[in-house]
């Protein structure tokens, strides 16, 4: 048997992990904030992953994020400071933002069987679908439009996607509420 550093006398072991414990972290217990922290840690990731998939859905180069504020004004795609799950600017620039992250977003204007597709929903499925919608929205400057337009989209999104697109038009609670998705 061989020694390992640890066996060695005076020699201290090597730790178990890197970094702050998971007991001394602080988590917001609020979902949203919850997504807003772990979007912020984890913002270039999330950048980098929500720029996939606007390229595998063919966007344009134009289309594909904007400059954010927050972060020096550089060109991202998404927006971890935000929490409505994506925007379009006024000249149709998508960006995703921290709501996608929130499992309890869409609580307030759907019903329960769209809250829970929402939550059961993987996260690139449900990035493909905010886009069409953010699309949907651009063209009929209409939530309520917007939900019926974006299933039928063009884009090559999942199936995954469409259903939670579809749900989401039949789970919609009405214009009462805000207009997150």
């Amino acid at each position: 048997m061989t020694d390992t550093p640890s066996d060695l006398p005076n020699h201290p072991a090597e730790p178990g992990m890197i970094g702050t414990p998971p007991s001394a972290r602080h988590i917001p217990y609020d979902s949203a904030d919850h997504a807003e922290d772990f979007s912020h840690r984890y913002a270039e990731d999330l950048d980098i992953a929500t720029g996939q998939v606007m390229m595998d859905l063919n966007l344009t180069d134009h289309q594909m994020g904007a400059r954010d504020p927050d972060r020096n004004r550089e060109h991202h795609t998404f927006f971890p400071s935000d929490r409505t799950g994506g925007s379009v600017s006024p000249t149709g620039q998508i960006t995703i933002d921290s709501g996608v992250m929130n499992l309890h977003l869409l609580d307030a204007g759907y019903y329960e069987p769209t809250q829970e597709m929402w939550r059961r929903t993987k996260l690139r499925s449900r990035i493909e679908a905010i886009i069409p919608h953010e699309l949907a929205e651009t063209e009929y400057k209409d939530h309520d439009l917007a939900l019926i337009a974006a299933p039928e989209t063009k884009l090559p999104i999942s199936h995954e996607a469409k259903r939670l697109l579809r749900t989401m038009e039949a789970g919609w609670k009405g214009s009462a509420g805000p207009s997150s998705l």
